[in-house]
């Protein structure tokens, strides 16, 4: 993003989904980041967010960090503001050659938070690897979106019995000694691409 215009100037597929503008121009259809883009220009999806916006670009553009807190309540989210060139030094650019060898001092990088623990292609793969059953990869899933047991054997019309029968196996395959501990093992498995081109899109 251009930290003096507020224009996108590239955007990865997570950027794209929390920034995704209508066909007509008219806002974004974007999920819960708590910004929307409009004409390619990113704003704040409350006006009085825009403030904020403004002076956290103001700060990237002068080399400092920011941290963007927006909406409130359940609708609140958080965005990350790195400056790309920083005031004492070049930030590096070869991790981002789709950015070109010369970026202008005003651009930023927007990151925005993960919208859900794990990716399904990660989670297959996690599940696979560790020789879960298709039955307790449903329901490993589940457990990470924060469902309880007894939502989870209701979901898949069985007893509570048996989703905590699958809950120990699951346990004992990745050797996790509490539900705890494996959210948090499914919580740093690096991301798995679905696709490895045409992800750029300017």
């Amino acid at each position: 993003i251009d930290s003096e215009s507020a224009m996108v100037q590239f955007a990865n597929v997570l950027g794209h989904a929390a920034l995704l503008e209508c066909p007509d121009g008219s806002g974004t259809l974007g999920r819960g980041s708590g910004l929307r883009l409009l004409h390619g220009r990113v704003m704040a999806q409350r006006p009085c967010d825009n403030d904020t916006l403004r002076r956290t670009l103001d700060r990237a553009r002068a080399g400092l960090r920011g941290f963007l807190c927006l909406g409130e309540g359940t609708q609140s989210s958080a965005v990350a503001v790195l400056p790309l060139i920083g005031p004492r030094h070049t930030f590096d650019l070869h991790a981002y050659g789709t950015l070109g060898s010369a970026v202008p001092p005003s651009y930023a990088l927007l990151v925005f938070a993960k919208q859900q623990l794990c990716d399904d292609s990660t989670m297959a793969l996690f599940a696979r690897e560790r020789g879960l059953t298709s039955a307790e990869g449903q329901v490993l899933a589940q457990v990470c979106k924060g469902l309880r047991p007894a939502q989870i054997a209701h979901n898949h019309g069985v007893r509570i019995s048996t989703v905590r029968t699958q809950l120990r196996s699951i346990r004992m395959k990745t050797c996790c000694e509490t539900i705890r501990d494996l959210v948090q093992q499914v919580s740093v498995l690096p991301p798995m691409a679905r696709q490895l081109s045409g992800q750029a899109r300017g």
